[in-house]
């Protein structure tokens, strides 16, 4: 099926055995790309073909040349091209295969390459072998929406050494690269003095230098950082959450994104500890950033004092924050599995029926219904344990709903192997974006 004309939601078919998601989902003029796994239509894993493990193409170069072709498949099947994507979000299972990744990515992307989110998970993919995964955003192929690449002198240039640029920009929206805090040159460049290991905090540090850095990047686009309306947090260590916190506190304006805050085994630079996946808003005549409290069981800043909002309208867009089982949030009562008998109930299951039935009091409260969603993004903390559980809950909860969304699968965890959710008892979070006909 490919994607037509005129804005409305259309999908394409299931392109891997894996996700209970399309291969893509078209909203307005964008399509979203459900992950892509480096398996063909049965299932079968990429391998490189030579007869030696230490020679010629690499395993992770074979694995990215799979998902890059499937990748092109898809977006054909959308009406769209590689030269449309606007953002690539890659998940790694190790930070040592990211130099033969990018060896295959410039290929494929030979010049004007997408903004991209490169991050770590760990041997946590849910295809045994699997050596990345991938999901993305695209302009249509009919869109009226230029596609342009920003570049600013004064700001860490990741071209070199990411093969990615600071930002893309597609019509109204601002998609930049996920970078950690780094000059590109020397490593991180701010932190604490060895010699005062108590003055200052290398979170707190870590934070400005990112936003200051992005906030030049986004006025060349029209943008700025009160423009933000959709933000994931990449975290190697949750306890620098509250201190990464204040900065974005300070800095994002009196409306901060809607977000999530999870984990990932480690960055793309020795000692980086944070990097922001972000949207933002060139607000026009049609696009207006607004936040919406209809349907929240509680918002972030009144009850936990942290910095998100757990809802943002762009004129027939909706971005809701990342939902987890919570039943009290003041008092922080979970619904989860009893822990005393944790072998009688599917915790994941609960926790995915709750969370969802959450998100669809919010969505019901501003007008949108399941079939509204263009893209779901799926973090489990134990993903080769929960998969199935999730799945099967997710296919009762959107059964007779079509087309279905767009899903991105993440696997989310510390550097330390704790789970990726900011209260340990919990194992999936869900983070939507949504757009009406």
């Amino acid at each position: 099926m490919v994607a037509r004309a005129g804005g409305a939601s259309v999908s394409g078919p299931a392109v891997q055995p894996v996700l209970p998601a399309p291969g893509f989902r078209r909203a307005g003029d964008l399509v979203f790309i459900s992950s892509i796994f480096p398996i063909d239509g049965e299932g079968n894993l990429a391998h490189t073909s030579v007869l030696s493990p230490y020679a010629g193409e690499s395993e992770v170069a074979a694995q990215t040349r799979s998902v890059l072709e499937t990748l092109k498949r898809v977006l054909g099947e959308a009406g769209t091209s590689l030269e449309n994507m606007v953002k690539a979000e890659v998940y790694l299972a190790d930070v040592a295969d990211f130099y033969e990744f990018k060896l295959v990515w410039k290929e494929y992307f030979p010049q004007d390459p997408p903004a991209r989110a490169t991050s770590v998970v760990g041997e946590d993919h849910i295809i045994p072998g699997c050596l990345l995964n991938l999901n993305g955003v695209a302009l249509a192929g009919d869109s009226s929406w230029k596609r342009e690449t920003i570049s600013v002198p004064d700001a860490p240039d990741p071209m070199d050494a990411e093969w990615a640029p600071q930002a893309t920009k597609a019509g109204p929206f601002v998609f930049p690269s996920t970078l950690p805090a780094t000059d590109f040159k020397t490593g991180v460049p701010v932190g604490k003095l060895p010699v005062y290991p108590y003055y200052g905090s290398d979170a707190e540090m870590q934070t400005r230098y990112i936003l200051e850095n992005l906030e030049k990047v986004l006025k060349a686009a029209g943008s700025g950082l009160d423009q933000a309306v959709k933000a994931q947090f990449h975290e190697t260590d949750l306890i620098n959450f509250h201190d990464i916190d204040g900065i974005w506190g300070q800095m994002m304006g009196d409306i901060p994104p809607t977000r999530s805050s999870m984990a990932m085994r480690s960055l793309l630079v020795p000692g980086a500890m944070f990097a922001a996946n972000l949207i933002f808003l060139a607000p026009d005549a049609q696009h207006q950033k607004v936040e919406t409290r209809k349907g929240i069981a509680f918002h972030p800043v009144d009850v936990r004092k942290v910095n998100y909002s757990p809802g943002i309208t762009a004129g027939d867009w909706l971005f809701t924050a990342g939902q987890v089982s919570v039943k009290d949030y003041a008092k922080g009562v979970l619904a989860i599995a009893p822990q005393a008998l944790p072998h009688y109930y599917s915790d994941i299951e609960i926790q995915t029926n709750h969370t969802m039935n959450l998100l669809k009091d919010q969505l019901t409260a501003n007008g949108y219904s399941l079939v509204d969603i263009a893209e779901a993004r799926i973090f489990l903390t134990n993903a080769t344990r929960d998969y199935r559980g999730f799945e099967r809950s997710w296919r009762k909860i959107f059964e007779g709903v079509s087309p279905l969304p767009a899903m991105c699968l993440i696997p989310s965890n510390q550097s330390n192997g704790l789970g990726g959710v900011m209260l340990h008892e919990l194992i999936i979070e869900i983070d939507l974006i949504m757009k009406s006909p």
